[in-house]
């Protein structure tokens, strides 16, 4: 029950500010750029106002800085600053560029690693090191998560970034990984351990509002990558790293969609699906983005419940 508070609190405050938010980027003229190679029915979009994430990063400090002051919230909260700072430099350079891209891919994946890398040791230094392995229970990762860590991140980072192209579809599969790890910190009796996690997933709940089909305002990378950074901080703290994959399965596939595809084009110089991410080959197929979104909020809740079988989270041994 503790963890309905923070929850609700995350999602009452940004179903309110919201509406205030969207006026204030507008004003500031931060509007969506429509990538040229993208699916026709994004050309619509332009000028939607993003960079919305950045009320996750304030809400997720104002809730930590009063109701949580653990290092696991500490953890998350800091993926969620950096990562989000990351990708606030990036959605302000597209925009003020005046071209949908930002930075360089050079420059954003040494800076995911960078982060990645530095939160991988602040988990070393704090002993949140300790994680479930399949079938084979708790382990000691160690020196290891370092180097672990940096990779983890990065992949967490660019996934929800890639998935979060189509209204609703990231921010309601965001919501059930965030909540997935909060229910698993109360298995696990430890339930301060998602307090973060439980107030990430009440975020993306008021949020779905306004970016459900159609959005009146997008997260930008702003939110996809503080999110995707901070689910990564929510499952090391939950000792859940190695079952991510699992319960983000929704976030996998949209990138292995991508690196086929590419793979495919570059070897054969032909295309597996119509367009990558994958959420973009449903979208050129004809597909309403109301569908889209509730396929993969399905698939997501599937994985989540899979994943819930086959590790059984108890208390931390």
């Amino acid at each position: 029950m503790t963890l309905l508070v923070p929850f609700g609190v995350a999602a009452v405050i940004c179903l309110l500010i919201f509406p205030s938010v969207i006026r204030l980027l507008r004003r500031a003229r931060m509007g969506q750029l429509i990538r040229e190679e993208g699916p026709a029915a994004h050309l619509g979009k332009a000028g939607t106002p993003t960079a919305g994430g950045v009320v996750f990063l304030l809400v997720g400090l104002v809730l930590f800085v009063i109701l949580d002051r653990t290092p696991i919230g500490a953890l998350v909260l800091l993926a969620l600053l950096l990562a989000g700072g990351l990708g606030f430099a990036d959605d302000y350079a597209a925009i003020r560029g005046n071209r949908n891209l930002g930075l360089k891919a050079r420059q954003k994946i040494v800076g995911q690693l960078l982060i990645g890398a530095l939160l991988g040791y602040l988990a070393y230094r704090w002993n949140l090191t300790r994680q479930l392995v399949p079938f084979d229970g708790w382990r000691e990762l160690g020196a290891w998560m370092v180097p672990v860590g940096a990779v983890a991140f990065a992949a967490g980072s660019n996934a929800f970034n890639l998935t979060d192209g189509s209204d609703g579809l990231a921010g309601g599969a965001g919501a059930i990984a965030f909540g997935s790890l909060a229910l698993i910190a109360v298995l696990q009796q430890r339930p301060a351990a998602g307090w973060m996690a439980a107030a990430l997933a009440g975020c993306l709940t008021g949020f779905l509002f306004y970016n459900a089909f159609p959005a009146r305002i997008f997260m930008g990378d702003t939110g996809s990558l503080a999110l995707g950074t901070a689910l990564v901080a929510a499952a090391i703290g939950t000792g859940f790293l190695w079952y991510l994959p699992l319960l983000a399965i929704v976030f996998v596939v949209e990138t292995v969609s991508v690196i086929a595809q590419v793979a495919s084009f570059k070897l054969t110089g032909k295309r597996i699906i119509k367009m990558s991410p994958l959420h973009n080959h449903f979208i050129v197929s004809g597909w309403r983005e109301t569908r889209i979104a509730a396929t993969f909020w399905a698939g997501s809740a599937a994985a989540a419940l899979i994943s819930l079988l086959i590790a059984r989270p108890g208390p931390v041994s």
